[in-house]
């Protein structure tokens, strides 16, 4: 299905009440939006006029441990890159490895059938490659797990209606730029779940909402846009052991922590991976971990 094809904190004045009246217009439009938003400060004194006709996307991010917790929402148009969301996307982990310097400015979108790969800097790393390698490499695996997915999302009505029948049909993957592609050309599902990934893996579910034409009433300068309209508030993270105190530090790949990541006080840290001589238990990674 094409693009045209789908269907079915405290709050920041901004500068001038034509422009918030605009804002506060788009929020009344969002009918589907049950919880308060904030208006976001203007992002660029630049301002770029809407070219009509002009589409709407409501595109939502979801949270990487929690699936089902809404982190953010924003308004894009059908004209702004897939890079242009990216960069607007906020997730602790960027902040954690930019702070331990070792931030991986990689990342893809999976979208339907497409990973979508933002290869803009230099040190970018395609994300995409092993799980394509993989894919070509391994026909038989892939079948066997691609007919267990699609098996185990079916009714069991709709599995006796299918019996006897070869649903194994595995999707022809492959790779494009994120950095040239426009939401207008995408071909997606209203309301499906796709993947965003990045710092190597951190996960995070994303859901085009609704997608609808722009009219006089929303904002009006592109600049604006990605536009937030949904940020949820953040809580400090606490010791995924003791749950007292606040967390200090956060392990990856530890092969004895309930969680991955997994969050510690220094207590609990140091009392579960080090010995009373001081020396390391066993091998591990971890960062310290700045409360947001």
């Amino acid at each position: 299905m094409s693009f045209f094809e789908c269907s079915g904190g405290d709050s920041v004045m901004s500068k001038g009440s034509k422009a918030s009246a605009e804002k506060t217009d788009v929020a009344k439009s969002l009918s589907y939006n049950s919880a308060p938003w904030k208006h976001k400060a203007s992002k660029s004194e630049e301002h770029i006029p809407i070219v009509y006709p002009e589409v709407v996307l409501c595109v939502e991010i979801y949270e990487q441990r929690q699936s089902s917790v809404k982190s953010q929402e924003f308004l894009v148009l059908g004209s702004q890159l897939l890079t242009d969301l990216k960069d607007n996307i906020y997730c602790s982990t960027n902040k954690l490895m930019e702070t331990n310097k070792q931030s991986d400015h990689s990342g893809y979108f999976l979208i339907e059938d497409t990973l979508y790969n933002d290869t803009r800097h230099y040190s970018a790393v395609d994300y995409s490659k092993p799980i394509l390698d993989w894919l070509n490499d391994s026909s038989d695996e892939v079948a066997e797990k691609w007919d267990a997915i699609s098996s185990g999302a079916l009714q069991k009505r709709q599995k006796d209606l299918l019996r006897g029948l070869n649903i194994s049909n595995v999707p022809e993957f492959k790779s494009a730029k994120m950095q040239s592609t426009l939401f207008s050309d995408l071909h997606f599902r209203i309301g499906a779940g796709y993947l965003y990934c990045h710092q190597g893996n951190c996960k995070h579910t994303f859901v085009i909402r609704d997608m609808r034409l722009i009219h006089p009433e929303d904002t009006q300068n592109q600049a604006e846009y990605p536009l937030m309209t949904f940020q949820m508030q953040k809580r400090f993270q606490k010791c995924s052991v003791c749950q007292i105190y606040l967390a200090t530090k956060m392990t990856v790949d530890d092969k004895w922590a309930p969680n991955n990541p997994c969050y510690f006080c220094k207590q609990c840290y140091y009392l579960l991976h080090y010995r009373e001589d001081d020396s390391l238990l066993y091998h591990h990674t971890v960062y310290d971990y700045l409360q947001e």
